[in-house]
């Protein structure tokens, strides 16, 4: 630093001038403006230092999707092990319940088609409701008509049923259950030798109480059964029932689940060859009768005061017929229905006495005959024949074709040629 000091001439004042002198090392000077303009750089790195900064990025992010694979989804074990889902024995996937309220919507199951035709009365079921029904053996089973026996149980669940008389003009049943059943069938009855003929050919097990027992093959029931090797159940698992109205022997009931039982134990339980009837649909609303009406007298000089005279009246809405014994609606105490069916059949038969001193009848079942059918609100005729007791009885119109029945119920009148009354009331 250099002071320089001037003196005035007249030395009256002095004027001091200081002037400072800054030395600049060897070099380029740098303007201000320059330093502010220059931010701040991230250090220049190598190439060594790069790579090494990239490979440990890549291992944390390796060790991070380990880490959430381990707890988040292994640990939590959202999925079972092949072991926990395969069953080892049958090869088969295990099927497990939801949880998921989306697998609680009720879904639509297909329904199984009705393709299997029963040949007792040609009812539609379809293909696992017949290999169930195919492990059981019809059921024959006699039940009471008497006028104190009414209302009777089951006759609503019968496949087919024969009337017929017994004695002193009183009509006697003879149904035939196999697809339906109900809670107890009766009132029992007693065995005829014309029922054994009927029921031959579906090789049933046989519920009745007592037989007709003669030195006559055609009216000795209860030699009969044994000679037709008939699986008879007898009175085994029946019961007296009294509802404050009946008493015996108006008031014995069996059951067809314990018939059933009885027959798994004698190895009787499967079904037999039936021969079957030929079988249609109900006829087209505007292909049927509108009104039908027709009663039927069993025994004209025995007539008990008609307390067994039926009538039979069409029920169009149900394309079917609704019974009435002694003038009265015929009720299934089981379902507390009117009895009703949807064919008809009134075969004519012969009839006559066997003189002995109980008063029996012999009808005969194998041969033929005039038969009327009534279908679908009309009257058609035609015939029957029977070739066998073994047979079952066919039904053929007057131009020599077998009749197709309705699906469903058949009722089969036996009406003696000598005694019996077929009347068309209304048509």
């Amino acid at each position: 630093m250099v002071k320089e000091i001037n003196i005035s001439e007249n030395g009256n004042s002095k004027k001091e001038e200081m002037k400072e002198k800054v030395e600049v090392p060897t070099g380029e000077l740098k303007k201000p403006e320059e330093v502010k303009k220059k931010g701040f750089k991230f250090p220049k790195l190598s190439k060594k230092t790069l790579t090494i900064l990239l490979v440990s990025l890549g291992v944390f992010l390796l060790l991070g999707i380990a880490a959430f694979y381990y707890f988040g989804i292994y640990k939590a074990k959202p999925f079972k092990v092949p072991s926990e889902v395969i069953n080892l024995n049958s090869e088969y996937l295990i099927s497990k319940a939801k949880s998921s309220w989306l697998f609680n919507i009720p879904t639509v199951k297909p329904e199984e088609p009705r393709t299997e035709v029963s040949p007792i009365n040609g009812k539609l079921f379809t293909k696992t409701e017949m290999d169930k029904l195919k492990e059981r053996r019809p059921v024959a089973v006699m039940i009471n008509n008497h006028a104190d026996a009414r209302p009777q149980s089951g006759l609503n669940s019968a496949d087919v049923v024969y009337e017929a008389l017994a004695e002193s003009g009183i009509t006697r049943h003879l149904a035939i259950f196999w697809s339906e059943v109900p809670n107890k069938v009766g009132p029992i009855r007693s065995a005829r030798q014309y029922y054994l003929e009927w029921l031959s050919p579906y090789d049933p097990l046989y519920i009745y109480d007592g037989c007709a027992e003669t030195d006559n093959p055609k009216t000795d029931a209860c030699g009969n059964i044994y000679t037709y090797n008939i699986k008879r159940i007898a009175t085994i698992g029946a019961w007296r029932w009294n509802d404050g109205r009946r008493y015996a022997p108006h008031n014995e009931y069996s059951s067809l689940t314990s018939a059933w039982e009885y027959a798994e134990k004698m190895n009787w339980d499967s079904f037999p060859t039936i021969e079957s009837w030929k079988f249609k649909n109900d006829a087209p609303v505007d292909e049927r009768g509108e009104k039908t009406k027709v009663s039927l007298i069993f025994h004209q000089r025995i007539n008990n005061g008609g307390m067994y005279d039926t009538v039979w009246t069409y029920d169009g809405k149900t394309n079917s017929y609704l019974r009435q014994v002694g003038k009265q609606p015929d009720i299934d105490q089981e379902s507390n229905t009117q009895v009703y069916a949807k064919t008809l059949i009134i075969q004519e038969i012969n009839m006559y006495p066997s003189y002995d001193d109980k008063g029996r009848i012999i009808q005969d079942t194998v041969g033929e005959g005039n038969a009327v059918f009534l279908m679908d609100g009309k009257i058609v005729e035609g015939r029957w024949k029977k070739s066998s007791r073994l047979d079952r009885t066919t039904y053929y119109d007057n131009d020599g074709n077998e009749v197709q029945f309705n699906r469903g119920r058949i009722w089969i009148s036996m009406l003696a040629r000598s005694e019996g009354k077929f009347a068309i009331i209304e048509q």
